[in-house]
């Protein structure tokens, strides 16, 4: 009975002694994502899922930052992370115990962005750009005219726009040309659908 009784005891203790490190060895990723051509948070949902351990697809929140929990520590974990435009992209994180603080950059392929907006200004060939949808809106008479005046183009990419981030470094550096060479009185006239216009 004695013998079964401190049989007992050390099945308890070895319970608790695993617990205790399953517990205090819990790793996680607290993670950051930014895009590539920002270094903020990307202008989309963006969506996180670990590979191995097959855990549920989760959202990263509004500035960025998302959690994967229960963990092991000094094993590699495959991160896929998604938004609009970026594609998916895996990322390789070895974990160590505890929190591991990563950031994961997206990268991006921007056609259009604030370089090309300065090319196209010097060629003669610079766009306000919009995002409509499967049936764009056409240019009124009004912005026709704006246009001729101007010298520039509403370009209107309908459902399938290039990503956020490269449109607004593109239209930002037009506004700013803009201005330099027309004053603020062009600022009345454009469209309101003008992507990041302020």
């Amino acid at each position: 009975m004695k013998k079964n009784l401190n049989i007992q005891k050390n099945i308890i203790k070895l319970i608790l002694i695993l617990v205790c490190g399953i517990t205090y060895g819990q790793t996680e990723i607290l993670g950051k994502v930014i895009s590539g051509v920002s270094g903020e948070r990307p202008i989309s949902d963006i969506y996180v899922q670990e590979l191995i351990t097959k855990q549920p697809l989760i959202m990263a929140d509004s500035l960025g930052y998302f959690r994967i929990e229960y963990l092991e520590p000094n094993k590699k974990y495959i991160i896929e992370i998604s938004g609009f435009g970026y594609g998916i992209q895996k990322f390789d994180v070895e974990t160590k115990s505890g929190m591991n603080k990563v950031t994961f950059e997206l990268k991006a392929d921007c056609e259009y962005n604030a370089e090309r907006a300065e090319s196209d200004w010097k060629n003669g060939t610079a766009n306000l750009l919009l995002v409509g949808s499967i049936a764009p809106i056409a240019n009124s008479p009004s912005d026709k005219r704006f246009e001729k005046k101007f010298k520039i183009k509403y370009l209107d990419f309908g459902c399938e726009p290039p990503i956020a981030e490269c449109l607004k470094e593109y239209n930002k550096r037009i506004f700013e040309l803009m201005d330099n060479k027309y004053g603020m009185k062009w600022g009345k006239k454009v469209r309101s659908d003008v992507e990041y216009l302020e």
